[in-house]
């Protein structure tokens, strides 16, 4: 009888122990349950982030792609356009070599061929030349605006296009040297026929010769720079569908870890509120029926 009345005492703490161990068994599972509520919240929130930031990020390769591209048309169409300036020009000195030519070096200073020929350097060559000179300074500048929408396109991870040249203020710089050749020129139409320069074939063909060499000079430059600017329009092409491609792939892996992310902890969750309601884990056995 003693012993039994001893016994009963030592159930009550075992009863209690468990009971404390109970409660603070669900209140740790409650507040893993909490840190996963809160790690969902954040989940869901860096999902609607990666897309929010998909639409901005295509814009801007999309934007800094269509800038370069219109300034390299500009600058294309523009040297062709220096060529086609050019390329008259060196024709207009050509015909002005050959009326030089019938002058011959003892050309009388009433001769019509020297009103023709002033008429010539002044309608035509000058402009041209000139033509060629502003159409290069536009070419420049459109040049400066490709190459710093380049560097912005290179800041992205493993883009290297390489910048255009300095080249084409060099185009400017002959196209002036050709103007300064032609107001020579027309100087010495005017020493023609005010009878200063008596051998005028000669002084005309070594003025046009000093005119002639720049604008070989440019369209060696404008043929080597479209052939260069083609290939820089070839790379901003495959270089910005590789971006929007590389920046479509990551949107869509992170969402897709991001789902299994998420499915995890509203797993995660609802054992833990199981076992906070119960006081038991659910059973996640799949009974098959037979």
């Amino acid at each position: 009888m003693s012993e039994a009345i001893s016994s009963k005492p030592t159930t009550k703490p075992s009863t209690a122990g468990k009971r404390w161990l109970d409660i603070i068994g669900r209140i740790l599972v409650a507040v893993i349950m909490v840190l996963a509520v809160v790690g969902l919240v954040v989940n869901v929130a860096v999902l609607v982030g990666v897309w929010t930031a998909y639409g901005p990020a295509r814009s801007a390769v999309t934007d800094v792609s269509t800038t370069m591209t219109q300034a390299l048309q500009v600058a294309d169409k523009g040297m062709v356009r220096v060529n086609g300036y050019v390329q008259n020009a060196r024709q207009t000195l050509t015909q002005v070599n050959n009326e030089a030519a019938q002058l011959g070096d003892r050309a009388k200073t009433s001769s019509p061929l020297i009103t023709t020929l002033s008429q010539q350097v002044d309608s035509k060559l000058a402009p041209r030349i000139e033509n060629a000179r502003m159409t290069s300074v536009a070419i420049h500048d459109a040049v400066v605006k490709v190459n710093s929408a380049l560097v912005a396109l290179n800041r992205f991870p493993g883009v290297t296009v390489p910048t255009l040249s300095n080249q084409l203020s060099s185009v400017s710089d002959r196209a002036q040297e050709a103007a300064a050749a032609a107001q020579d020129l027309r100087v010495t139409l005017a020493n023609i026929k005010a009878g200063i320069v008596t051998k005028a074939e000669s002084a005309v063909m070594q003025v046009t010769s000093r005119i002639d060499t720049p604008l070989a000079r440019i369209q060696g430059l404008v043929n080597t720079y479209q052939a260069k600017v083609a290939q820089v329009q070839e790379r901003v092409a495959s270089t910005t569908n590789t971006i929007l491609m590389l920046i479509l792939v990551t949107a869509v892996s992170l969402t897709l870890l991001l789902i299994i992310f998420s499915a995890g902890l509203v797993l995660l969750i609802y054992v833990c509120w199981q076992y906070v309601r119960f006081g038991r884990f659910p059973s996640l056995r799949v009974v098959s029926a037979s």
